[in-house]
């Protein structure tokens, strides 16, 4: 794998790992957990040719620093994002959220008040209730889980990206997605943002859904088993004017299950939002290959 995260920016929840390349349009690609922006190679790849993408990995996953009392709610993520992108002189980018991530960028433009030229998200968390039954769980027994011994720990965490695909997951980049919740630190840092789910959060940014003004697009894997389809119908309905594209053949991490796609989906999102022609608007598209 040649995903390269280089560069370094502190922000008011840690430092964060991030980079960029291409040229064109401005695109941010966030992800979600629990990941790291590596799930986003296969699309990067496929685009940067057309467009600028920045990616990084939100404070406490990935590359970024992990600490002890370290924040690492969806409002952080949401605040760090809009420090990312004013101290890199973004202005109105497209942002592209998946699972935390969507939150992610929805509170950054929402209640972090940033200006946008668009937003895209995939199997978003974004509506309560949320979370798999496995994490709730996780969530109840904090401590319980990160004292377990980290063969366990790896096991289970590997069993529980498992469920997120359709395909299975190459070896090496199973390995690259669990290694920085491995070791004392990065074990608790994993049970640390397990244990501050932000509920609440994702309550706030329901109620400014209607409010949305700028272009927004919904993608989600057909076969999601941790955010189910349903819950983009539902998301579709708050929005004004959201289109919703359906991916086959892809689960939670339709990004990984079929990133030629999910690129050439996203790319006709883009060069719709920046005013090219033969672009489908709102409504629900199945993709069909």
């Amino acid at each position: 794998m040649n995903h390269q995260v280089t560069r370094r920016q502190q922000t008011s929840v840690g430092e964060i790992a991030w980079d960029a390349v291409g040229s064109g349009p401005d695109v941010v690609l966030v992800h979600g957990t629990p990941t790291r922006s590596l799930v986003w190679q296969g699309v990067i790849e496929r685009l940067r040719e057309h467009y600028r993408i920045h990616y990084l990995d939100l404070p406490g996953y990935g590359e970024s620093q992990q600490f002890e009392g370290q924040e690492v709610r969806l409002r952080s993520f949401a605040r760090a994002l809009r420090e990312f992108l004013g101290e890199r002189g973004l202005e109105r980018p497209h942002l592209v959220g998946h699972d935390f991530g969507a939150a992610a960028v929805m509170g950054a433009h929402l209640i972090e008040a940033v200006p946008v030229a668009s937003i895209t998200v995939a199997d978003g968390v974004l509506l309560s209730p949320w979370g798999t039954p496995f994490s709730r769980h996780v969530r109840e027994h904090e401590s319980v889980f990160a004292a377990v011994p980290g063969y366990i720990h790896r096991a289970t965490l590997a069993a529980h990206l498992a469920t997120g695909v359709v395909r299975p997951l190459p070896a090496d980049l199973e390995r690259a997605l669990i290694e920085p919740w491995t070791g004392p630190e990065g074990q608790a840092a994993y049970y640390r943002q397990v244990g501050q789910y932000d509920y609440e959060y994702t309550e706030w940014l329901e109620a400014r859904y209607p409010s949305l003004e700028v272009p927004v697009t919904i993608l989600w894997g057909e076969q999601d088993g941790w955010v189910p389809p349903s819950e983009a119908y539902r998301l579709q309905a708050m929005i004004p004017g959201a289109g919703l594209r359906l991916l086959p053949d892809a689960g939670h991490f339709s990004m990984l299950d079929c990133p030629g796609l999910f690129a050439r989906e996203l790319d006709q999102v883009l060069r719709g939002n920046l005013g090219e022609s033969g672009i489908q608007g709102a409504g629900v598209h199945t993709v069909r290959v």
